[in-house]
């Protein structure tokens, strides 16, 4: 059945009620799996238990009674432990029918039952007056621990009560003393019938309620699967168009030399990248916020590097902002995932730079105690109480209030505390107004372990490149702009069409886009081609859809990974280290 059809039986059942504790046909076989698997779980206790109850009295008989009457109950106590055995081996296998299971544990239940029954009537035949305090624990056993349905437990104990009443009768012919004990187990299985009704009744609407909730959760990982489809689809086709925009402005930038037409093509070239970044970031932050929608890959690495290269890569911002950027960080290694790490550091000193209004921001890393405290500060502005509790709440920009899109979405905070949760590190802000903030991220610290540091890149881009994108404008963009840059490049709309082109091209670097109008992928494409190659050739894949799977397994291809829409700097970067010298 379809989750709504579940929904709706499980409705219907509640609002009908289920005073005969009996539900529908469907929804009783589930309920009593459920109930077995219950008792599966606790049944070695419950065995335990009633075994150990048969071999304390077995060793009492002998110590305090006569020989003759001790050794005269042995093989009943001896009936009663086997049948308990016998239930736990076989309910205990997962091929025995749930119904054929709980019979079992009852007619184990019954059994020692009527051996209790047998012993206190063989005991009175031969002149001992033995109590049926006994009898009343095993209604107590049957009624508390059993755990089994009203009918069952009700109708197994009221059968043992009733055994022992004819038994006594055809031994003493009726007595005062055996009426008076039969009324007494006749309310004691009245008190325990009543509690085992309302117990089950319990019982069955507490499961309802969970399958309610199952089925609830069940529809809402349905959903957010659907949102995950949604967002990897629209990120797709949305940075497409965008992603050839980007090339098609970088292309008209280099190739005319008019003032005018070279100051419109700037212009645009920076709207492209502001509206990729801001596409970027919401894309993000909704991947964030859906269950499963990144997974963190933890590893052990040297965090100098990382911080290095970083305030490398972001010195350029600073020194447009004239603010100075500071590093100071001792040869610390760290666990945790270096991707998702740099993002939460990048946005941190992208903040910082853009919104602090400061002259000095700094990165520091220190060791207290086996914690690395990695701190991204300023000496801005500071932050309010009020401010500090408002920086992470999503689309939040506290000086923007004319939504400027070069200062972006406010979403760059919300994304920070997301993967900051996400990684397992605890984020601290300190700050105040006039003496700057303080963002403090504790990393767990590691071993050393090897690291090798990245080839320097080359200054010139001189090559043989084979294009592989089925996208007919980003394919000419693309083309163009490695042409423009000196790359001599085969563009094939298709697998077979570069296969084709192998021979004669010989290609230095493969660059594929991920999802072709082909069968296979683009990552499958590139190893198709290194096969037809006979080499293991240095290789681009290009897609919108960066997840922690497909990130794992172009780490595994030997293959880089770009995001669209593909800035063209980081290209040019990746195919400087990419091409022989």
């Amino acid at each position: 059945m379809t989750l709504e059809q579940q929904e709706s039986v499980l409705l219907t059942q509640q609002r009908r009620g289920y005073h005969r504790l009996r539900f529908s046909d469907v929804l009783e076989n589930e309920f009593v799996e459920h109930r077995v698997q219950r008792i599966r779980r606790r049944l070695l206790l419950i065995i335990s238990a009633a075994v150990i109850f048969q071999l304390v009295y077995t060793a009492l008989d002998l110590l305090l009674l006569t020989p003759s009457i001790g050794l005269s109950l042995l093989p009943v106590r001896a009936v009663g432990i086997a049948g308990a055995l016998w239930a736990f081996f076989y309910c205990r296998r997962p091929q025995s029918p749930a119904r054929r299971a709980l019979l079992a544990y009852v007619a184990a239940y019954g059994l020692n039952g009527a051996c209790v029954a047998v012993i206190i009537n063989l005991s009175w035949s031969q002149g001992l007056v033995m109590p049926y305090d006994g009898l009343f624990l095993v209604l107590l056993f049957g009624y508390v621990l059993l755990g089994v349905s009203f009918r069952a437990v009700s109708t197994a104990s009221w059968g043992v009560c009733g055994l022992f009443l004819l038994l006594g009768f055809l031994s003493t012919g009726g007595s005062a003393t055996l009426g008076y004990q039969g009324m007494f187990l006749f309310c004691a299985n009245v008190i325990g019938s009543a509690g085992a009704y309302l117990q089950e009744h319990g019982q069955r609407g507490a499961w309802l309620n969970l399958r309610l909730l199952d089925l609830a959760r069940q529809r809402a990982e349905a959903d957010d699967g659907r949102k995950l489809r949604l967002l990897a689809a629209a990120s797709h086709d949305l940075r497409q168009p965008l992603n050839a925009m980007g090339l098609y402005a970088q292309h008209l930038l280099e190739q005319n030399q008019d003032p005018g037409v070279h100051r419109i093509s700037s212009r645009l070239a920076v709207a492209v990248e502001q509206l990729s970044r801001l596409l970027q970031s919401l894309f993000d932050y909704t991947r964030l916020t859906l269950p499963g929608g990144v997974q963190a890959k933890l590893e052990v690495f040297a965090l100098r590097p990382l911080l290095t290269r970083l305030t490398d890569e972001t010195r350029s911002e600073a020194c447009a902002a004239a603010t100075e950027l500071q590093l100071q960080c001792p040869d610390i290694w760290v666990r945790s995932d270096p991707l998702l790490l740099e993002r939460v550091l990048r946005n941190l000193l992208s903040n910082a730079l853009r919104h602090a209004q400061a002259r000095n921001v700094w990165l520091h890393a220190r060791v207290e105690q086996g914690v690395v405290q990695l701190e991204v500060g300023d000496d801005g502005q500071g932050l309010s109480e009020e401010q500090q509790g408002q920086v992470f709440e999503e689309f939040r920009q506290l000086a923007n209030p004319g939504r400027n899109a070069e200062r972006g979405l406010g979403l760059g905070l919300a994304i920070v505390q997301q993967l900051a949760q996400l990684l397992d590190h605890p984020l601290q802000l300190q700050s105040s107004l006039g003496a700057g903030s303080r963002f403090i991220l504790q990393l767990p610290q590691a071993d050393a372990g090897q690291w090798q540091p990245p080839a320097p890149a080359a200054n010139a881009l001189t090559g043989r490149i084979l294009l592989l994108e089925d996208d007919p404008a980003g394919r000419e963009a693309l083309s163009g702009l490695l042409q423009r840059w000196g790359c001599e490049v085969w563009a094939c709309a298709d697998p077979a069409q570069a296969l084709q082109c192998m021979a004669h091209a010989q290609p230095q670097v493969l660059i594929s886009d991920y999802r072709l109008a082909a069968t296979e992928d683009g990552l499958r494409a590139i190893e198709r081609l290194r096969e037809e190659a006979g080499l293991m050739l240095p290789a681009l894949l290009i897609t919108a859809d960066i997840g922690a799977d497909l990130q794992e397994r172009c780490t595994r291809a030997h293959v880089t990974l770009l995001g669209k829409p593909l800035l063209p700097a980081r290209l040019r970067q990746a195919l400087a280290v990419l091409l022989p010298d």
